[in-house]
């Protein structure tokens, strides 16, 4: 993420919490994101223009072209073609190495939530109907998606009550989303990836929703310290997954230990990219509508 991306007036993920529940939360970031992105996505979300016709007393006088009345010294209105809404899943990490926090910053699991919340209140706002998974203890499918009114209030009381538990793997809960959503759809996995098979059945269960004609976007969550971007001092470390495995270490006495985590993701970005998969990084400590900013300004880049 460029640095340019990370600074200004953002509000800090730490102080997030203070605002309130995740409906303030996702109201703050989505406000900060079209600031900061001095562009609104809502701007011609759910309809095509199709063609001109002349003025009607009546009409809607939104939909006059100005533009045209300057050039014929005529009144036309625009007519639009009405596109179905694009049905969407957002489907979060709530196993229990998301649990992890560094330092003050929220946990890997609450910034998860920080992003989907922002996240379904922008789609829902452009006229996509949302849904939402989860997995950890087990896959869940805890809602359709849907665009009727209320939707958004109902994903964040689901989000509010996600816990981080069990060991789950991503790809369990990815096959039964591709089995309930229309094709053509959009996934959206936030999570930090630790998968015990270096992501063999995340990649692969990726790969079979492009192959159906999903547009899949898989959103790596890390804390600075697991990056090896801040030091974390020596201890006793354990798999909070597996919790008899123990390691004495000293992270930031470890040269390695960046560079091996680096191309652990490295790797899983690779493969999924060469499925038509995009992949965003994001830690912990950066602010949510500043790295969702960056993230757009990269797409239509």
């Amino acid at each position: 993420m460029p640095a340019s991306a990370t600074t200004g007036s953002f509000l800090p993920p730490r102080l997030l919490e203070r605002l309130g529940g995740l409906e303030v939360v996702a109201k703050t970031v989505v406000r900060g994101f079209l600031a900061g992105s001095h562009r609104s996505p809502r701007h011609g979300a759910g309809e095509d223009f199709a063609k001109h016709r002349d003025y009607q007393q009546g009409d809607d006088i939104r939909y006059l072209d100005w533009k045209l009345f300057a050039r014929t010294d005529r009144l036309h209105v625009r007519e639009f073609e009405e596109r179905s809404n694009l049905s969407a899943y957002l489907v979060l990490d709530a196993s229990l190495s998301m649990e992890f926090a560094d330092g003050d910053d929220p946990s890997k699991l609450r910034y998860a939530c920080y992003v989907a919340a922002a996240l379904a209140h922008l789609m829902l706002g452009s006229g996509d109907a949302v849904g939402l998974a989860a997995f950890g203890a087990q896959p869940q499918l805890l809602s359709p998606p849907r665009a009727r009114r209320g939707q958004l209030h109902d994903l964040l009381l689901q989000l509010e009550r996600l816990r981080p538990a069990g060991s789950g793997s991503a790809a369990d809960v990815l096959d039964r989303v591709g089995g309930a959503l229309p094709r053509g759809g959009r996934v959206v996995l936030v999570s930090d990836l630790l998968e015990d098979d270096d992501g063999d059945a995340l990649v692969a269960s990726a790969g079979r929703l492009r192959a159906r004609g999903d547009e899949v976007i898989v959103m790596r969550v890390l804390t600075p310290v697991e990056a090896g971007e801040r030091g974390g001092g020596p201890g006793l470390f354990f798999d909070p997954e597996r919790p008899a495995r123990e390691i004495a270490a000293v992270p930031e006495a470890d040269a390695g230990y960046a560079r091996r985590v680096a191309e652990y993701y490295a790797r899983i970005a690779d493969r999924l990219r060469e499925r038509g998969v995009e992949y965003v990084a994001l830690t912990t400590e950066q602010p949510v509508e500043s790295a969702l900013a960056a993230w757009v300004a990269a797409r239509r880049g």
